[in-house]
C-alpha cells in the first residue's frame, strides 16, 4: 500500500466532508436519531456507570496499557526475531497512535464548535453554526467550545497504523476493518449522548488516517517503498491538468 496515495485521497476525503457538512443539515438530521425531544433526552446517558467505562473510561485505559505494551516491546526485546521483523511497522504505530488523537486535540482547541448538547436545538442556548462560521453577537459562548474534531473518537481511529504493523493484505483488511469499527463505536456513544455530531466524528477519522499514512510515509524506507508510487502519483496529478 502506498503512504502517497492514501495521503492524497485523505485530503479530498476530508475537503469532500467539509463541504457536505457545511453546506446541508445532515449533521441535524442524523443527530435527531439520538435525541428524544418530548422527554429532552437523549438515548444514552453518561450516568450509566457500566456503559460509560464500557465505552469511554475503558477504552482510553486500554489504549494506554497497549501503548505501553509496544513500547516496552519495543526497548527492551527490540533483539528478538519477531520484534525486529516487525520493527517498521511497531515504530509507525508507537508514533502515530497518540499524534493522531493530539492533532485532534490541537483543532478542538481552536475551532471553537460546539457540542449538540449545548445548542437551542436540544435544550441549550447556544445557535448551531458551522465550522468557518462565528457566533451572533448576541450568543457568544461564555468560554471557547470545544467540540469539532471529536476527541474520543480519535483513539480508536488512531488504531488504524496497526494496518501498518500487518504483513499480508488479508491481516490488513482485518486491522482497517476492526480500527473503523473501534472508533465508530467510540464515537457512535458520544454522538449518543449528545457530545458529538457525526461531521465531528468522519473528520477524526479521516484526520487520523492522514496522520498513520504521515508517519508511513516518513518511516518506511523512502528509497525502496515509495519513489516509484511518489512519481507515479505526480506524473498522474501533472496529466491531469487542462492544457
Amino acid at each position: 500500500m502506498s503512504p502517497v496515495k492514501h495521503i492524497a485521497t485523505s485530503l479530498i476525503a476530508l475537503a469532500a466532508v467539509m463541504l457536505i457538512f457545511e453546506f446541508t443539515n445532515l449533521d441535524l438530521w442524523v443527530q435527531a436519531l439520538f435525541y428524544n425531544s418530548q422527554t429532552q433526552s437523549w438515548v444514552l446517558d453518561t450516568s450509566h456507570a457500566i456503559l460509560h467505562f464500557m465505552l469511554y473510561d475503558g477504552p482510553k485505559k486500554l489504549l494506554v496499557i497497549f501503548e505501553i505494551g509496544l513500547l516496552i516491546a519495543a526497548v527492551f526485546f527490540h533483539k528478538r526475531p519477531l520484534i525486529k521483523s516487525y520493527q517498521q511497522g511497531i515504530l509507525i504505530v508507537l508514533i502515530a497512535l497518540p499524534l493522531g488523537p493530539s492533532l485532534v486535540s490541537s483543532l478542538k482547541s481552536t475551532t471553537n464548535v460546539s457540542c449538540p448538547y449545548a445548542l437551542t436545538q436540544y435544550g441549550g442556548d447556544l445557535p448551531y453554526i458551522g465550522v468557518f462560521e462565528h457566533y451572533p453577537r448576541d450568543q457568544q459562548p461564555d468560554k471557547r467550545q470545544r467540540c469539532f474534531p471529536a476527541g474520543h473518537a480519535s483513539g480508536g481511529f488512531a488504531l488504524l497504523a496497526l494496518v501498518y504493523l500487518m504483513k499480508t493484505p488479508r491481516r490488513k483488511r482485518q486491522m482497517l476493518v476492526f480500527a473503523i469499527a473501534a472508533g465508530s463505536l467510540m464515537g457512535g456513544y458520544k454522538m449518543a449522548v449528545g457530545h458529538h455530531f457525526l461531521s465531528h466524528t468522519l473528520v477524526s477519522m479521516i484526520l487520523c488516517w492522514f496522520v498513520v499514512n504521515l508517519v508511513a510515509l516518513l518511516a518506511l524506507p523512502w528509497p525502496d517503498k515509495h519513489r516509484h508510487a511518489a512519481d507515479d502519483f505526480l506524473q498522474e496529478a501533472a496529466c491531469a491538468k487542462p492544457e
